[in-house]
């Protein structure tokens, strides 16, 4: 029989080891923690994503068509861009611009983003190259490549150029070296692991690290992981057959005064030329132009992007359709010599086309500083050369067409023989705005040309016109209801933006809502809900499209747009709030509101989607909900709710809610009292300015009381309305 004290012993030894290292490291931590500095380390700047926001290294945005947020301006890629078709128009290059926020225009429109820009000035030139954006904020090299991967590779591209901005190089090696799970969770409550891991030797802080200590052991990590990424993505590239390029975007700080050396675009330039990889340097261009370039820290202005679709369309990195003149100044939006500008001037009347639209081409790069060369510009837009028509078509937009003088001229190219031309001169009229109104129906003839371009440009330009129905609507309706024209959708849009005047197209648009095209059908649904309650007659052609699976995301808008006209959609609006596509559950949402009481019916299905698993299908119950006029009670219990909901908008409006219900609500004080100590200012103003319809009690005068100490101003202001609202109904009903 074996005996038990051998193993005793050992089970006391093990003790007694684990309790000697639980006291070593307890007083390691101990000490760790005396000796830990209270100063903590700077923050790292903003403009230095933490990709796990993400939940991942890589995001696009959803589409209107799928779900939140609902921005036409984003494709069916999830990107700032056009919709691009998969199959490549014949005789059309492909160009792929990769990038981050300052590639995708943050703070400016979506026409002004430099690959957009370049769009336009390629088509000036009658170069038949598609531009695409392929671009979001936060992106740098690591997501691009992704993007690609799965976006940019199945477009067949002929060039792909890299934008390189100075905080793609810090993203990469904070995110890409960050320790395990495991080890963040022990740093986070452990002083030793904090002394272990030294984190604040880690990060990069800034990008003036890459200035001041380019030599340090984290900045040369960083630029291996980003050398690493355009390796792999230019390998990529090329072996698809497409050309490579890189560009590289400044910081604000190095075109002004005092600037550091350029450091990064050196160490960048000297990777490139050892890889053998084409790069441009937009440093000294921006430079040039000064800080008017920049909108903020890095992001460009529309001047900026001017500059560097300049830039782009002047270099090697793409194929330009002829040779810049050295005898003619260069095209660059940067300030220039009054002599220049009367130089080009002489030069439009030369005997040498080339000459002639090159002069052109550069007069439209100065855009405001050459207005005195538009009367020579309309003459050239007569050019027997049709290089040089196209040249002057597009100078004349952008330096800015004159509404009584260029219209005649624009609008007898539109019949051109070129496209480039057709082309150029849709897009100058679409500069002019209303002022075109006179030759809107000339536009939307051309909605039927052959060229899809010349298509494209016409719509864009009709969405800034904005034709009026007594001069238009029957031209519109020509297009719309010729079975061969390219042109219907085109139209059908075209009927939108006359609006409420474009009712007696409702019999084509409903017609139109069952036809083969796709597009033609959602074009159909969006321009009977722009042209309102006067598209009544259109509900049963837009219910019986709400079973068409590529149609159905917009027909809940169209009804919600026709509004109370359009309850006898009630009931299949209702059956849409069961719809697997959050996008459809939350128009369908939306609709209903819209029609107000005529769909109080719909009251407990709303109540419902106030716990649906998407933020904006929730937003759209709970506005909703308090628009159809359901049971007080229901409503009540929902806001109530929808009070702790995680996203701060619905949390507003769910106060907004009780505050229509008044004191009907009264039995939701409580819970609006406790939402005071919200975290979010506009939901402590909500919920303040509600307390003040439903609020009797003296809970909820105390609470408002409290709220006049709120750190913010918005908040007190309201509290103490609240307060003085809430006095004046208590005396009025005698309350103590």
């Amino acid at each position: 029989m074996t005996s038990s004290r051998p193993l005793r012993s050992l089970g006391q030894n093990a003790l007694l080891s684990l309790a000697s290292i639980t006291l070593t490291l307890g007083a390691a931590e101990g000490i760790a923690r005396l000796l830990e500095p209270e100063e903590t380390a700077p923050p790292v700047a903003a403009y230095i994503t933490n990709w796990t926001q993400w939940e991942g290294d890589f995001y696009t945005v959803k589409t209107t068509a799928l779900g939140w947020p609902p921005f036409e301006d984003y494709n069916q890629d999830g990107l700032r861009d056009r919709t691009h078709s998969i199959a490549r128009p014949h005789g059309v290059q492909r160009l792929i611009c990769l990038g981050d926020s300052v590639t995708a225009g943050y703070r400016i429109g979506v026409e002004e983003a430099y690959p957009q820009v370049l769009q336009d000035l390629l088509d000036a030139v009658g170069h038949r190259i598609e531009v695409f954006n392929v671009a979001l904020g936060g992106w740098s090299t690591r997501q691009e490549l992704i993007a690609y991967r799965k976006i940019a590779r199945k477009y067949g591209p002929d060039n792909v150029l890299v934008g390189v901005c100075l905080n793609d190089i810090p993203e990469l090696g904070n995110n890409l070296s960050r320790p395990p799970d495991w080890l963040t969770a022990f740093y986070r409550h452990s002083a030793v692991a904090r002394s272990l891991v030294d984190a604040s030797n880690r990060e990069i802080r800034s990008i003036q690290e890459l200035f001041e200590q380019p030599d340090s052991r984290r900045v040369r990590q960083a630029y291996e992981r980003l050398f690493e990424d355009i390796r792999t993505l230019r390998d990529e590239v090329r072996a698809d057959g497409a050309g490579f390029g890189v560009l590289v975007f400044p910081f604000r700080l190095q075109v002004l005064p005092g600037a550091p050396p350029p450091t990064p675009q050196q160490t960048l330039a000297a990777f490139c030329a050892d890889e053998g990889i084409p790069l441009l340097d937009l440093l000294p261009a921006l430079e040039a132009t000064g800080k008017e370039a920049f909108v903020d820290y890095d992001h460009l202005s529309p001047l900026g992007h001017q500059v560097v679709a300049d830039q782009i369309l002047a270099s090697a990195l793409i194929a330009g359709p002829d040779a810049p003149r050295d005898d003619l100044p260069a095209a660059s939006s940067a300030p220039r010599d009054s002599r220049d500008l009367a130089a080009l001037v002489d030069s439009l009347t030369s005997p040498d086309p080339q000459v002639r639209t090159q002069a052109a081409r550069a007069l439209g790069t100065r855009a405001a500083g050459a207005h005195e060369a538009l009367p020579a510009l309309a003459v050239c837009a007569e050019d027997e050369s049709a290089a040089v028509r196209a040249a002057a078509v597009w100078a004349l937009g952008r330096i800015g067409p004159r509404p009584g003088l260029d219209l005649p001229v624009l609008e007898a190219r539109l019949e051109d023989e070129d496209p480039a031309v057709r082309a150029g001169a849709a897009w100058s009229l679409g500069r002019l705005g209303t002022a075109a109104q006179p030759v809107a129906p000339a536009l939307i003839r051309r909605l039927g040309d052959a060229e899809p371009e010349v298509r494209r440009r016409v719509g864009e330009a009709l969405s800034r016109v904005r034709p009026r129905a007594e001069t238009s609507l029957d031209a519109a309706l020509l297009v719309l209801n010729d079975p061969q024209s390219p042109g219907r959708s085109g139209a059908a849009r075209a009927l939108g933006l006359m609006g409420a005047a474009a009712a007696d197209a409702v019999p084509h648009l409903a017609a139109a809502l069952s036809a083969p095209d796709q597009t033609l059908r959602q074009e159909a649904a969006g321009a009977l809900g722009a042209i309102g309650p006067g598209a009544a007659p259109a509900v049963p052609a837009l219910v019986r499209a709400l079973d068409d699976p590529e149609v159905s995301w917009r027909v809940p808008e169209a009804l919600g747009s026709i509004g109370p006209a359009a309850a006898g959609a009630v009931a299949a609006l209702r059956a849409c709030l069961r719809d697997e596509r959050g996008n459809v559950r939350w128009r369908a949402a939306v609709a209903l509101g819209k029609m107000g009481e005529t769909a109080s019916a719909a009251g407990p299905e709303l109540a419902r989607l106030t716990h649906d698993r998407q933020d904006n299908v929730r937003l759209g119950a709970v506005i909703a909900l308090a628009r159809v006029g359901a049971d007080v009670e229901l409503q009540q219990a929902a806001f109530v709710e929808a009070l702790e909901d995680s996203n701060p908008e619905v949390r507003t409006k769910a106060a907004n809610g009780l505050r229509r219900l008044g004191r009907a609500a009264s039995a939701a004080a409580p819970a609006l009292v406790a939402a005071l100590a919200d975290p979010d200012a506009w939901v402590r103003v909500s919920v303040a300015r509600a307390l003040g319809r439903v609020g009797e009690d003296a809970a909820s005068v105390d609470a408002l009381k409290g709220a006049l100490d709120d750190d913010e101003e918005i908040v007190r202001h309201e509290a103490a309305a609240a307060l003085r609202t809430l006095t004046a109904s208590r005396e009025a009903h005698d309350y103590p």
